[in-house]
């Protein structure tokens, strides 16, 4: 293996591992040493994201912009959209697409209108985001895109664009607005409960399962008769949770079957906490403002950075690492534990409606 390939692999290994420090440096010889320049900044700004340093992300996404030319797609390449109509992508997650929507009034500050594609069952959701002007899917019913943008950005580039720092986020914790109807919905379908409603999801999906809390530590979360937990999970994983048998503080709703968000967001505005892994359940209760515990591998995403519990995109997320690799036993025990303390602790029950 060439030099620069080793020290790239090394590289890369150091990042996985979360050595940051270590793996920012062996990121820089590798490059030095003739290694893709673009995967080196790619390395460089997952590390420095992980460590909070926005400022120096924000940098090497300008080293990989130098790397390529000119996007005969119109897509955003740094310029100015000072009055321009422009048209937010929606390619990847729904959660990061609830994440950075947050952004959505303060890109329409700017630019002369909006219009957000997504997918279509995204599309009721975001027209509850303020700052939006229009909302298109895609599909063989959707609308043709109008042609009459200037620009395109992806919805995860609207950080990239304001150059934010973690001290100025756009920390809007109340940027969903559901409306009364589908909120009064939801309530009917939970229904009255002198215990506090707890969400849960174990699944983020098959196509990262290091995310995922292997279902048989669920009754182990699920043990005890002093709260009410509702079945928030999503996909094929949903039915699993019948196999949990019959009990009262087992719940839920032929509401959450629904294909689209704007159930699943109503209900989570009802519940007093979500305890979710890394998938939407997790953004819609921080956009809604709603107590979180949010269940990390220990490789976790970029955004939830390192060695805190907290997090500067959602004030109301508590963040639990895996210890080490692998390691849910020690997270189930220590939300076990904590969940324990947060019942002890609430001052009253929740009214029966």
């Amino acid at each position: 293996m060439n030099n620069d390939s080793s020290l790239l692999h090394r590289a890369e290994a150091l990042l996985e591992q979360r050595l940051l420090p270590e793996a920012l440096e062996c990121f820089h010889r590798a490059e030095a040493a003739g290694a893709d320049a673009a995967r080196c900044c790619g390395g460089r700004w997952i590390a420095s994201a992980l460590q909070g340093d926005l400022d120096a992300a924000w940098h090497e996404s300008d080293a990989i912009r130098s790397h390529g030319g000119p996007d005969p797609h119109r897509f955003w390449q740094g310029e100015d959209i000072s009055g321009k109509r422009v048209i937010v992508r929606c390619l990847h997650g729904f959660g990061d697409t609830v994440q950075f929507l947050r952004y959505a009034p303060l890109l329409r500050s700017r630019c002369e209108n909006i219009v957000v594609e997504c997918a279509p069952q995204a599309v009721e959701l975001i027209r509850c985001i303020s700052g939006v002007d229009e909302v298109i899917s895609w599909g063989a019913d959707a609308p043709p895109i109008p042609p009459t943008w200037d620009v395109q950005i992806e919805v995860m580039e609207l950080p990239y664009l304001f150059r934010s720092s973690l001290s100025e986020l756009p920390i809007a914790t109340n940027y969903l607005r559901l409306s009364w109807a589908d909120l009064f919905r939801a309530h009917n379908a939970l229904g009255p409960s002198s215990l506090p409603r707890v969400g849960i999801v174990w699944s983020s999906g098959e196509w990262n399962p290091s995310r995922n809390l292997p279902f048989e530590f669920l009754p182990r979360l699920l043990s005890r008769k002093d709260c009410q937990f509702w079945n928030l999970q999503g996909g094929r994983s949903r039915t699993r949770w019948q196999t949990l048998g019959s009990s009262p503080h087992l719940k839920d709703s032929p509401l959450l079957s629904d294909a689209g968000l704007v159930p699943l967001a109503s209900v989570v505005a009802q519940l007093d906490l979500v305890i979710t892994v890394d998938t939407l359940a997790a953004h819609l209760a921080g956009a809604l403002n709603v107590p979180c515990w949010l269940l990390l591998q220990h490789a976790a995403d970029w955004r939830w950075m390192i060695d805190r519990d907290d997090s500067p995109w959602y004030p109301s997320l508590r963040l639990f690492r895996q210890p080490v690799a692998g390691d849910w036993q020690g997270v189930v025990d220590r939300v076990s534990q904590e969940l324990q303390t947060w019942v002890a602790e609430r001052p009253y029950a929740r009214a029966v409606a």
